[in-house]
């Protein structure tokens, strides 16, 4: 019995002396774990610092989401390619984002999808007959009255229909204009969004504009009738900007002076709300060619980028007003806008394609074009200017184009958007010649690509931002040089924090049951999250702080 004890007590001690050292062990481990996890954590940082100016931004991009249609308007019978029915035909997308993320969309209606007849067939073709929306058997493949507007309040990730955009079933006539919302005809518009999350909605009927106030992200409307403009320009493409507290800024494309301007001529002639669209001032002329326009949201600068003037070749020149663009019209006034300053050549003049502009609260101001030394369809530019103190002075313009090959390829409407870290991304429409120049059978793709804070030749990484095919062209259009089939632009958006951007564009499919050689046009969304550790949002500084800072690195 007392060995058996002694030899009890020595296994004991032994287990507790092995406790103790297991314990130990233990500690020590988790103390140099942690301590490799820093240095493994603190290695992983300096290979993989924060951007550098000019470096390339990597973004991933999502599934493509298309627009949705009501339920009740889908119509199996109405010409759609089956496996689309559920979706929205429509071209030429508008995008615009509030400070929550909160986006909205809207498209230029297919207005040869309103009915076998139409009331405006004299200029359109076909035979008379009214519009319909909405309405089984008579082929449509609109909803509503008023041009599309599509809303997502989770930042891309569904969406649907804006508030008081409800299916308007009937033929035109039945349109009620008393009712607001869906029920104002309309055709293709644009959108803005103020310092306030006001979201302002410019639809045009081709001879006057009407507009629409939402607020909560698209979710509640704020009008009650259909608000006309009240400017007897017979608008095609309306572009609009807004800043401060119900600041709107409207460039309307006339292409002749409208007649309740002064004598002065244009394509395009801008008009100035300081009280959220409720009357506007009238008719500044802004001479040139085609045009774009932005604004900051908080400052109070405002941007017009245009051809100098519609010709084969000239410059890109941008207008700016310090003063939110006050004072202006009618004329003779120039109000607070400067005088042109040329930001890059044009060595070509490319169809249809529109200098675009974009800027952030920081002073980063930029401005893109498509340029076609080659002619139509030769290899095409993307050419870029950039300034970094609200366009007091500007870098050099470079060509930004991506790498085809010896043969080149298209660029087509190139859009900038610049976020609130000086991330600048351009997205368009590409397509390779694959040596064997524009013909049948070559794909055109959505295109992206980002370079944070770039400068004067530094180059973009591009990639696609889509899989699918937008269109692949046609031996019709190969024939006739047409490169038109994509339409006339597209536009993106940053998240307020940077850290992805969305896209709205057009993918075609099918063919189009009343028109020849031509397809059904969809309207499809794809966000692109950014994978790089980009640095914070920048502080806006004092402009003679910006002043001094840029002059030095521009110099440099």
């Amino acid at each position: 019995m007392f060995e058996a004890e002694l030899v009890e007590v020595s296994d004991s001690n032994m287990l507790n002396g092995m406790l103790a050292i297991t314990f130990a062990v233990a500690v020590a481990f988790l103390i140099l774990a942690s301590t490799i996890g820093e240095v493994l954590k603190n290695d992983n940082s300096a290979s993989t610092p924060p951007l550098m100016p000019g470096d390339p931004v990597e973004i991933v991009f999502s599934e493509p989401i298309y627009m949705p249609r009501h339920e009740e308007c889908i119509d199996e019978n109405n010409g759609q390619d089956p496996d689309y029915i559920q979706y929205g035909i429509g071209y030429e997308p508008s995008l615009s984002i509030d400070s929550k993320g909160n986006m909205q969309i809207t498209a230029h209606k297919d207005l040869a999808w309103g009915g076998e007849g139409a009331p405006v067939y004299p200029f359109t073709g076909g035979e008379s007959g009214l519009w319909y929306a909405c309405s089984e058997g008579d082929s449509t493949s609109w909803d509503y009255w008023a041009s599309w507007f599509w809303t997502t309040t989770d930042n891309g990730s569904t969406w649907g229909h804006g508030a008081d955009f409800d299916p308007t079933p009937g033929n035109q006539l039945q349109a009620n204009y008393l009712a607001g919302g869906s029920e104002c005809l309309g055709d293709e518009g644009d959108i803005a969004v103020d310092a306030n999350d006001v979201i302002y909605y410019l639809d045009t009927t081709l001879e006057d504009n009407w507009w629409h106030r939402f607020t909560d992200g698209g979710e509640t409307y704020q009008m009650n009738a259909c608000q006309r403009m009240n400017t007897l320009a017979a608008d095609d493409r309306p572009w609009v900007a807004a800043q401060g507290d119900g600041i709107i800024h409207y460039l309307g494309n006339s292409g002749a002076s409208p007649p309740e301007c002064t004598n002065d001529n244009g394509r395009y002639w801008y008009y100035h709300s300081d009280n959220g669209g409720n009357s506007f001032s009238q008719c500044f002329s802004m001479p040139g060619g085609w045009s774009t326009i932005s604004s900051e949201k908080i400052g109070p600068y405002v941007y017009v980028a245009q051809e100098d003037e519609d010709s084969p070749s000239g410059s890109v020149h941008i207008r700016i007003s310090d003063d939110f663009g006050i004072g202006t019209g009618p004329g003779p006034s120039d109000g607070s806008w400067a005088s042109p300053v040329i930001v890059g050549p044009r060595n070509g003049n490319c169809p249809e394609g529109y200098p675009v502009v974009n800027n952030n609260e920081a002073g980063t101001v930029s401005v893109v074009w498509a340029d076609c030394p080659n002619g139509n369809v030769g290899a095409w530019d993307i050419l870029m200017a950039i300034s970094y103190d609200h366009g007091t002075t500007w870098e050099d313009s470079w060509a930004i184009t991506p790498n085809w090959g010896e043969d080149g390829g298209m660029s087509m409407y190139p859009f900038v958007s610049i976020s609130e870290n000086n991330m600048v991304s351009v997205s368009f429409y590409g397509l390779d010649f694959n040596g064997d120049g524009y013909s049948i059978g070559d794909e055109w793709y959505l295109m992206a690509g980002a370079v944070y804070e770039p400068h004067s030749n530094d180059s973009f990484e591009w990639q696609i931002a889509d899989p699918t095919p937008l269109h692949i062209v046609t031996n019709d259009e190969q024939l006739d040089s047409d490169t038109h089939a994509l339409h006339d632009f597209f536009e993106s958006v940053h998240a307020p924090d940077g850290t992805w951007m969305g896209i709205a564009y057009q993918q075609n499919i099918g063919f189009h049951p009343f028109e020849d050689n031509e397809e059904q046009r969809y309207i499809k969304f794809v966000r692109g999250d950014v994978v790089s550790e980009v640095p914070e949002p920048v502080t806006p500084p004092e402009e003679a702080e910006v002043q001094s800072v840029r002059w030095i690195a521009t110099d440099d």
